[in-house]
């Protein structure tokens, strides 16, 4: 098991485009937050959809035969702690990807209530688990503070602060399907999404199901969208799939990155995630 030497350095640019697999499971659709343009769609979830132990330790096992290559496996969601089998999860994760990072993306409110749960704090240090924290407006002292108390300050990271957001998702009709506009992207280069025992290639595609259901716009989600986790899924198809998908025609990331606005609560308004 890797265990930080010194504090995890969380960096988009490696993660994006240089090193290893990165996996991404969502335990969870929904959030303690209320984010405006949530690239995860959270807002929109209108149920849990928590992961089934069985389900996740099957798919696990099923990614770390595929990819046992993998740099690190992420826990996320929706908030990935609001799952009531959160450390267990945790846990199976670190037995089955035992020579990977294994983190958490995270808001960190959470992380209050874990402040006591001691089996967690030592799970944590004794596999080298990375906490990715985002911390809006708690405030990046907090989980400083908290992490050096628990002898855990190599396990912490802050992603970024919260303060600001971009819209990352918008969905629109009638866009190119191409291997150029793939790379020019840039979203997911190094990332394996995995949600519902399925692999998509970015969140735009994993999470429009929450899209279609609150505002009735049904985005077409064909089988060359994704592959299923299973015994009969190999590794050249997983590599020959990250590339330019049928649903890449409902999404416009020409704006990626151009809209920058103050963190805000979302008003679950269909302007925040597209243009339709």
């Amino acid at each position: 098991m890797k265990k930080p030497k010194s504090p995890y350095i969380f960096d988009w640019h490696r993660i994006l485009y240089e090193d290893g697999v990165h996996i991404e499971y969502s335990i969870t659709d929904i959030c303690n937050r209320n984010c405006r343009s949530c690239s995860h769609l959270a807002p929109l979830a209108s149920a849990p959809n928590f992961v089934g132990e069985e389900e996740f330790a099957r798919v696990c096992k099923e990614l770390y035969r595929l990819l046992p290559d993998t740099h690190t496996f992420w826990l996320t969601g929706g908030e990935p702690t609001l799952h009531p089998a959160f450390p267990r999860l945790l846990e199976k994760a670190c037995g089955i990807f035992d020579n990977s990072y294994i983190g958490i993306f995270t808001n960190g409110i959470m992380l209050k209530k874990f402040a006591v749960y001691d089996k967690l704090w030592d799970l944590t240090a004794r596999n080298g688990i990375v906490w990715a924290v985002t911390p809006y407006d708690i405030g990046a002292e907090y989980f400083r503070e908290l992490f050096a108390e628990k002898n855990c300050e190599n396990n912490l990271t802050i992603v970024q602060s919260g303060r600001m957001f971009t819209k990352l998702v918008n969905y629109s009709k009638d866009q190119s399907v191409s291997r150029e506009k793939y790379l020019k992207c840039g979203w997911e280069r190094c990332k394996i999404n995995v949600r519902g025992g399925r692999i998509y290639n970015c969140p735009s595609s994993e999470f429009c199901d929450l899209f279609s259901a609150h505002f009735g716009k049904r985005l077409a989600l064909t089988e060359s969208d994704y592959l299923t986790v299973d015994e009969n899924l190999t590794r050249e198809r997983i590599d020959r799939f990250r590339t330019a998908m049928p649903f890449c025609s409902q999404c416009d990331p020409s704006r990626r990155f151009k809209d920058i606005f103050m963190n805000s609560p979302s008003e679950r308004n269909i302007g925040e995630w597209s243009e339709l």
